[in-house]
């Protein structure tokens, strides 16, 4: 809608959008670290941050552990308002949001995945739900599921395994959305080389999202995330117009003339001194390069004399 607008009278807009940000394990992290990592990125204001993780890929080989040690964490989380109470995590801000948000769990309970482990309404009870939803971790999900493709924008985490890193690269583009990425591994180039080939605007190593609180770098995705940035230098940029300017510093000992080969009316060698210019600014090799230039001169040193242009090589 906004850049249908800005189109209208042609007026430059950036557009940060959504994102399903893929949280990539490795199996030789430190498991209990990402963990708590984990489980931070994705109820981060109770899920609802646009650069929160919503697709975790977690090594095969430490994947039972990693779902075990999450669920154990969301299982002990409470939901609810925290003027009442003491509560980990609060509400949805719309309730339609909320309505959406289950949907989307049930399209995955329906193609075959499992809620490994909710979090509670405390001493609220079910009747708290109405723009409250509990932190849910779901196991068993593929990307024919809604909830790996849409923006859930919510406390969900659907975790799934993978085998190889070129497995999980393709999964991780496996996109419509391209905002951030984080890849954890014991191995910081491994970490890097996996991020470099995912297609996003942001990528943390070993870290979750801490390129957001660093103003002095550009924030913004690819895809269907948007397009521009804000903050950095690039941010600044798109906030200017640029104006190119040319000036004859040595005017006005020196002025930029139009040689008469080529002013009008143009002269009979004027294709050939053309020819000539390009030869000399382009040539392929250097000795062409000298011998374009030194017929260049000798043509504008004679003004009555054509000179035919060499053959070229």
């Amino acid at each position: 809608m906004i850049m249908q607008k800005a189109s209208e009278t042609l007026i430059p807009v950036t557009l940060e959008l959504g994102g399903k940000d893929a949280f990539i394990v490795c199996e030789d992290v430190d498991l209990p670290n990402v963990v708590q990592v984990a489980v931070r990125a994705a109820l981060q204001s109770s899920g609802q941050n646009c650069a929160g993780a919503e697709r975790f890929y977690v090594h095969k080989d430490i994947y039972p552990t990693f779902v075990s040690r999450v669920v154990k964490i969301i299982k002990s989380i409470s939901v609810g308002p925290p003027l009442s109470g003491r509560y980990d995590m609060g509400a949805i801000c719309m309730i339609e949001h909320s309505e959406r948000l289950q949907n989307l769990v049930n399209d995955a309970l329906d193609k075959g995945a499992e809620i490994a482990g909710r979090g509670s309404f405390g001493n609220l009870g079910e009747d708290a739900v109405d723009q409250f939803f509990p932190p849910t971790v779901l196991v068993n999900v593929d990307h024919t599921m809604k909830i790996m493709q849409e923006e859930a924008f919510g406390p969900i985490l659907p975790i799934m395994k993978f085998s190889s890193d070129e497995e999980v690269i393709q999964l991780a583009n496996d996109s419509k959305y391209g905002l951030g990425c984080a890849v954890f591994s014991g191995d910081q180039k491994r970490a890097i080389k996996i991020a470099s080939q995912l297609h996003c605007g942001v990528a943390a190593i070993n870290d979750f999202a801490s390129s957001y609180m660093c103003q002095s770098l550009p924030f913004g995705g690819v895809k269907d995330s948007g397009f521009g940035r804000f903050a950095g230098v690039e941010g600044l940029r798109a906030c200017c117009l640029v104006k190119a300017v040319v000036e004859d510093r040595w005017w006005p000992y020196v002025k930029t003339m139009i040689p008469k080969p080529i002013q009008y009316p143009v002269s009979e060698n004027g294709f050939a001194f053309q020819q000539l210019l390009v030869e000399t600014l382009y040539g392929i090799s250097v000795w062409d390069r000298l011998q374009s230039l030194v017929n260049l001169l000798k043509m504008i040193s004679e003004q009555k004399s054509p000179i035919t242009r060499r053959k070229s090589r």
